[in-house]
């Protein structure tokens, strides 16, 4: 078969990432781009979040992956950069951020719920009824052979991380999630973590119940822990295919 290609020269720019457009108007709208006095004044350097989800949204996680945006005119304008840092700068900045962590992991959590705030989510049928289902399950991260902070046996059997993270709606959107070190015990810190969930829930608009569905592993006394106050209720806990279920929650 012959194919015919009718081939032009331009001396425009063309750009493979055209996608970081939309991604910094979203991004702009759920409040991620925007700097307070006191993101200034708590974080020094805000603007590296943007620059990190710059480079995140394209699957890229080194700092020096950011040398191929560095004279990249659109990155910069998408994501309302005054400029692409170094690589150098980058890592430097990163760590002056983590310095204040909660502070900054809080104006990540805003943005992501605001995001939320936005979306359709998909309820799932139970029973006759209608929920909005929250996958809440750790998946240790294999990192052997790494001397990070934090890197230790997970129960795979391997060296990494065990990051705990929770999906929300039919589709699987990012609710929330926690780094954990490998040896944890995903019951471990778990109750206050869906506490978190739960606030986080409660700024949703969804009318419809949430139905949370937790790893075995979480299964016992303890998980009494977050209905005692009140904010959760559930009838029955039903352990089948090593899931906990929570019947008829509801928020």
């Amino acid at each position: 078969m012959n194919i015919m290609f009718d081939i032009h020269t331009t001396t425009e720019h063309i750009q493979s990432t055209a996608g970081l457009a939309l991604a910094g108007e979203i991004a702009a709208k759920i409040g991620l781009l925007g700097y307070t006095k006191q993101d200034k004044r708590v974080l020094g350097h805000p603007e590296i979040l943007a620059t990190l989800f710059g480079l995140y949204i394209q699957g890229r996680s080194k700092y020096e992956e950011i040398k191929l945006f560095r004279h990249d005119e659109l990155f910069k304008r998408a994501l309302d950069l005054r400029y692409v840092p170094a690589a150098e700068t980058l890592r430097l900045y990163t760590e002056a951020v983590a310095q204040s962590k909660k502070y900054a992991l809080g104006k990540i959590r805003k943005a992501n719920t605001a995001l939320l705030q936005k979306t359709d989510l998909t309820p799932i049928s139970v029973e006759g009824r209608d929920y909005v289902p929250v996958d809440v399950d750790v998946s240790p991260l294999d990192n052997s052979g790494s001397h990070k902070e934090g890197v230790s046996r997970t129960y795979k059997g391997h060296d990494g991380y065990a990051p705990i993270f929770s999906y929300i709606g039919a589709e699987g959107y990012m609710l929330d999630c926690d780094l954990r070190e490998g040896k944890q015990h995903c019951q471990k810190d778990t109750p206050e973590y869906l506490r978190r969930n739960i606030r986080t829930l409660k700024k949703l608009t969804s009318k419809t119940p949430y139905l949370f569905r937790l790893d075995g592993g979480n299964g016992g006394k303890r998980d009494s822990v977050v209905g005692s106050d009140g904010r959760l209720q559930h009838t029955s806990l039903n352990r089948s295919n090593g899931t906990v279920v929570y019947r008829r929650v509801t928020v």
